[in-house]
């Protein structure tokens, strides 16, 4: 025994410092990997930020973010920055698949990771802050959001040692480059084609700013996760020109609520539609002067509705709504902006819908009454209960109560009369030959 035990010993301890190499090959670490991609707006925001979360909780080594966006609100990509910058785990943004792209917003996002890279058919680039809304921005106002928007690109660059010079270009003079160009200037970190690829290549790699240290990826398990139905149903709602289409939607249900009271269902539906896009108006940076010219608009179409003004009120707020259209949302992205033709054509059409409904509605009160009880007046009956003066008749298919308007007078059984007026549910009525004379 005395000569096995350094034996056994020593077994014991070869197997006890294999099993952690055996059970780190073996999925012994967790890369957490999601998918943003389209606008970067309140919903991606909300995602990469419940994301990382969850990657912390899960305990995660690594988190990888598979960018394709054409850019985004300035609030929305602030706060993933700071999102990414304060999870505990390295976070690498991978701009993917080729033909993805990460423009704008995307740019600030990959030079926020602590590994920025790219597939090789990609490209990065123009970040320079735009400017939507019909009237020109001032001078003075465009220079302070570009030095801003410059100095917030250099900062993010050189904090992870990477090249501050080409981010500068990016926001001043919307340069836009490729991940080959990207990594020859150092802008990026790493070219991959896949993300096997990638995590080879970023086992040893160092790690520079914040979370500086020598990543080790050999065997990390990846996790792939999207986003959720909710935030993809949030992200529809946020697009300015689903926003606006679903208001003026709203509005045309409520219109054919307010012209023909009682269908229920197109009010219904319109109110639904209408607070849905209030809903995804609400997420996003809207204008004083927006919401005044909408909130006319709706004043405007719910008074012509009851005041029948022949459709002078209706086209007024047929109008403020095209302009609170065009109006309304200060994104500063052209990524996240409305498109003119379809606020027009949306405007136009519920334009269409008011000038037919208005037409149809002077018509009809032009018209002589065509329903209800005043349809009886001047129809003859047959006597079913002798009127003395109360009793039944027969009339258009329904037996009526009716009383003879001379109450002194007697109807009998098959005698015929005619209705002189409707009280209540009581038919007046005449012996139809005393109302035939009187009439001549």
């Amino acid at each position: 025994m005395s000569r096995i035990a350094p034996w056994l010993a020593l077994a014991l301890a070869g197997v006890a410092m294999l099993v952690p190499s055996v059970t780190a090959q073996q999925g012994g670490g967790l890369a957490y990997s999601l998918d943003l991609k389209g606008t970067i707006d309140p919903a991606t925001e909300r995602w990469v930020d419940s994301a990382l979360d969850e990657a912390g909780e899960d305990g995660a080594r690594l988190a990888i973010i598979r960018l394709d966006t054409p850019g985004g609100l300035d609030s929305s990509t602030r706060e993933i920055v700071r999102d990414i910058v304060g999870a505990p785990m390295p976070v690498v943004v991978y701009v993917s698949p080729d033909g993805a792209r990460a423009g704008s917003a995307g740019a600030y996002i990959t030079q926020a990771a602590d590994v920025a890279a790219m597939a090789p058919q990609t490209n990065i680039g123009s970040a320079t802050p735009i400017s939507i809304g019909p009237e020109e921005q001032d001078e003075v106002l465009g220079r302070k959001i570009r030095n801003d928007a410059s100095a917030y690109m250099r900062a993010l660059a050189e904090s992870h040692g990477r090249n501050p010079r080409l981010g500068e270009r990016m926001v001043r003079s919307a340069t836009n480059v490729t991940a080959t160009e990207a990594r020859r200037a150092s802008f990026i970190d790493v070219v991959a084609d896949n993300e096997p690829e990638l995590l080879g290549k970023l086992d040893g790699f160092r790690v520079k700013g914040p979370k500086a240290q020598v990543l080790e990826t050999s065997g990390l398990r990846v996790e792939r996760h999207s986003i959720p139905l909710h935030l993809e149903i949030l992200q529809l709602l946020v697009n300015p020109t689903i926003a606006f289409l679903l208001l003026t939607a709203g509005l045309i249900g409520i219109a054919i609520e307010i012209f023909n009271p009682g269908l229920i269902l197109p009010g219904t539906l319109g109110l639904i539609a209408f607070l849905l896009g209030l809903y995804g108006t609400a997420q996003l940076p809207v204008t004083a002067v927006g919401i005044l010219l909408l909130m006319l608009a709706v004043g405007l179409m719910v008074a012509e509705g009851q005041l029948s003004a022949g459709g002078a009120l209706g086209g007024g707020g047929v109008v403020a709504l095209i302009l609170s259209g065009l109006l309304l949302f200060d994104t500063d992205s052209g990524a996240l902006s409305v498109s003119v033709p379809i606020v027009i054509l949306a405007g136009l059409l519920l334009g269409a819908f008011l000038a037919l409904a208005i037409e149809r509605t002077m018509r009809a009160r032009r018209e002589p009454v065509h329903t209800g009880y005043e349809e009886l007046v001047g129809r003859v009956g047959e006597v079913r209960a002798t009127l003395a003066p109360d009793g039944q008749i027969f009339i258009e298919g329904a037996l009526w109560r009716a009383r003879l308007e001379d109450e002194s007078g007697r109807a009998l059984p098959g005698d015929r009369v005619r209705v002189q007026s409707v009280e209540g549910l009581t038919l007046m009525v005449q012996p139809a030959a005393e109302a035939e004379t009187a009439s001549h």
